[in-house]
């Protein structure tokens, strides 16, 4: 037979304490406004491609239903931030 919970008798969930019922709850994990970091603006860059990559690019966002260029942003950003 499976036992149940009895919540009424946890003195904390996940480390942090569980106040009593109807206890106000303060929700100051989000940062503030002066705290979140801006988007960074793209740079607009023109390259030239060998058609193969091209069309693998093109066949990579068609299968994920994204545009070519977002695929290859996507690759790009996941390969600076591999080497930093």
């Amino acid at each position: 037979m499976k036992q149940k919970i009895k919540y009424a008798d946890m003195t904390e969930m996940n480390g942090e304490p569980v106040g009593k019922p109807g206890a106000p709850v303060h929700l100051d994990f989000l940062p503030g406004p002066e705290q979140v970091r801006r988007a960074l603006q793209p740079v607009k860059v023109t390259i030239e491609l060998e058609p193969t990559s091209a069309a693998y690019y093109r066949r990579e966002a068609r299968r994920r239903g994204e545009t070519a260029s977002n695929t290859m942003r996507r690759v790009l950003r996941a390969h600076a931030l591999a080497g930093a």
